[in-house]
């Protein structure tokens, strides 16, 4: 029997995560749902929209125990921030717990109950790194990241190796990623002079509004 995920998306989603995930579960034979907060869902870049048949609204919280694994997928930062907060989905990753969890970008602080003691790849906003590491969370430098049933991708440039990693758990394999946490960390920026022109510009700009 196929293995069956469920797949929560933002409202405005984040059209390469998806498709590419599909992709790469459609080539497993991987068995899918698509919900999100909305029946209609839009591409946050191309604005092309699509019907789904069930909302989060339309699955209680112990059906997850029917799916084999659980993935959060982003977009647009309003709708997928909410999902941080979302009672509901916060529940879906509670339920869905030992088995494979997976989410991307700035989806990754709503998995962050399952993430207490391992290693999370995530979008670098200082909100998601203090909500993950209040939960216990170890955030690194990796942009993909595999530890236990978790796997986590700082952005969609990772999608496609994301999703595979996500698809060898659910038919127990060992996924291959061999990926190192770069110690190179970014030095303040010095301030920057203002070229004497722009300067110039700028203060003749003033004098004609006084």
């Amino acid at each position: 029997m196929a293995p069956r995920v469920l797949i929560v998306v933002a409202r405005q989603f984040n059209g390469h995560e998806l498709w590419c995930t599909l992709h790469v579960l459609n080539k497993y034979n991987i068995e899918y749902e698509v919900i999100s907060t909305q029946q209609v869902i839009t591409d946050e870049v191309t604005f092309e929209s699509v019907r789904i048949k069930r909302t989060i609204d339309d699955v209680d919280v112990e059906e997850v125990n029917s799916f084999n694994g659980l993935m959060i997928i982003s977009g647009n930062m309003k709708d997928t921030e909410a999902y941080w907060k979302h009672q509901k989905v916060l529940s879906y990753v509670r339920q869905n717990q030992p088995k494979p969890t997976a989410a991307i970008c700035c989806s990754v602080p709503t998995i962050r109950e399952a993430a207490r003691k391992k290693r999370v790849s995530f979008f670098p906003l200082v909100r998601s790194r203090l909500l993950l590491e209040q939960a216990g969370a170890i955030c690194v430098n990796v942009t993909i990241t595999v530890d236990g049933n978790l796997v986590t991708a700082e952005n969609q440039m990772g999608t496609e190796v994301w999703a595979e990693c996500f698809a060898s758990l659910l038919l127990g394999q060992e996924p291959q990623l061999g990926l190192t946490e770069t110690t190179f960390r970014p030095k303040a920026r010095k301030s920057r002079k203002t070229p004497p022109e722009i300067t110039r510009l700028r203060e003749q700009a003033l004098r004609q509004t006084q």
